[in-house]
């Protein structure tokens, strides 16, 4: 049974969006937009641009280091001598003058050795949890763009199902007057048409809540969708592969099981760091400096020296602090550890449970294909059979309701699997920019 849009129906359209509205958007062009809007994940590419160089200040302490120093002054001196003859007192005016070019360079440091490969570490982290966000904002963006598709969906059916118990109510008010019907159909009929546009409302709100979702990732007024072509999700069962497949891809590139991974050597160069504390340093040092009355003791002498040496440091006692430190890394590798199982049994009990409710999922669409035709045929029954008298105008009320949630559930299901299938790549690792758009496949404009 179809039916026209009424008034109510047209003014809740136009509720949808207080916002001029421009060209129909993809997933694919939603994202190309979040990726120059969305703040959390620029400030996710920023943070992991600082965290990179970590590398370069750690690369810097196998370099020499070169300091200059000097000064300039003006001393005054007041200098008593004894002699045979009683104290001599002689003052001196003068100025003072020193310059010194020194030069470092390392040639043996176990921590800058553990400290430099920690850098590395930390930067493999780093992007792991950087591919992390950005397959995360595909997941935040798709999740919106998905429940605001289903929203608007709910709308429409919810926008005819008023029109149809309008109609219902006007056929039950009419019968009420002229002797053929009850009080009782009526009340239901209002009553029904009431909760109706309760639900719209409520659906409005929705609508109004992902659109400004999604407008807060991207920066796009106005928001109108690609629609979804349900019959080209059949490809979905086709690209499902098996369980299996995707928990070994996970292990091999789930970014936070990565991170963890790279968490643990992170740990464990940290240990090294520490044990460093028992080890000698070995440096080349040289220094070329000139003075003049650079002390009392040189007073009108001028130095110009130039030293090459071999420094030598080996730490002896620390009252036990480097041991300590070193078993408070070894500690924190043993946690980081314990985070990496967990992430791991994480992840393989996500892809589980989104792989096994996939499967279900395309088992309740096959099953609310044939709700609705079987709510389709049942209403056309009802509604002949009230029409020759033998139906209650509260039955056909009654067979409307399970068409309109039959159809809701329908459509439900349809982002759901969709929706499932991009958790599934999340977890494994696998969602990024080509895997979206695959997604646009399943997308028309209209």
């Amino acid at each position: 049974m179809n039916f026209k849009l009424n008034k109510i129906g047209l003014l809740t359209l136009l509720m949808l969006a207080d916002t001029p509205i421009y060209a129909t958007e993809t997933l694919m062009s939603l994202y190309q937009a979040a990726l120059q809007y969305d703040a959390k994940y620029k400030s996710a590419a920023a943070d992991l641009n600082a965290d990179k160089e970590e590398i370069n200040k750690a690369r810097a302490l196998f370099y020499p280091k070169a300091q200059l120093s000097g000064s300039v002054g003006r001393g005054n001196t007041d200098r008593t001598t004894e002699t045979q003859m009683g104290d001599v007192q002689t003052k001196y005016n003068y100025n003072t003058q020193n310059l010194a070019l020194s030069v470092r360079q390392p040639l043996f440091n176990k921590e800058t050795m553990a400290t430099y490969k920690s850098a590395q570490a930390l930067v493999k982290n780093r992007q792991a949890l950087f591919q992390n966000e950005s397959s995360n904002l595909i997941t935040r963006l798709a999740s919106a763009y998905f429940e605001l598709l289903y929203t608007q969906e709910k709308i429409a059916v919810m926008t005819n199902k008023i029109e149809a118990l309008s109609q219902q109510l006007n056929q039950a008010s009419q019968r009420y007057k002229h002797g053929s019907g009850t009080v009782t159909e009526v009340s239901e009929a209002q009553a029904e048409l009431d909760i109706a546009k309760a639900d719209l409302f409520e659906a409005n709100n929705f609508a109004q809540a992902y659109q400004l979702e999604l407008r807060n990732m991207t920066g796009r007024e106005g928001i109108v969708l690609a629609k979804l072509n349900a019959e080209k999700t059949a490809a979905i069962k086709t690209q499902m592969g098996q369980l299996q497949d995707w928990l070994i891809t996970a292990q091999q590139n789930n970014p936070e099981i990565l991170a963890a991974q790279h968490a643990v050597e992170l740990a464990e160069q940290e240990v090294e760091k520490k044990k460093a504390g028992h080890y000698p340093t070995l440096d080349l040092v040289g220094a070329r400096s000139f003075s003049k009355n650079d002390s009392n003791n040189t007073l009108g002498s001028e130095f110009d020296s130039t030293t090459v040496a071999i420094q030598f440091n080996l730490p002896l006692f620390a009252g036990g602090y480097v041991d300590a430190s070193i078993r408070q890394s070894i500690d924190k590798v043993t946690a980081a550890k314990e985070e990496l199982d967990l992430k791991t049994r994480e992840t393989n009990a996500n892809i589980q449970k989104y792989f096994h409710h996939l499967q279900n999922e395309l088992q309740a669409i096959k099953a609310y294909k044939q709700a609705v035709k079987s709510s389709e045929t049942a209403l056309d029954g009802t509604d002949k059979s009230f029409k020759g008298g033998l139906r209650t105008n509260i039955d056909v009320i009654n067979a409307q309701q399970r068409l309109y949630e039959n159809k809701l559930k329908l459509s439900q299901s349809y982002y759901v699997l969709v929706n499932d299938m991009v958790s599934i790549q999340h977890f494994a690792g696998q969602l990024n920019e080509a895997k979206l758009q695959d997604l646009n496949q399943f997308f028309v404009v209209n």
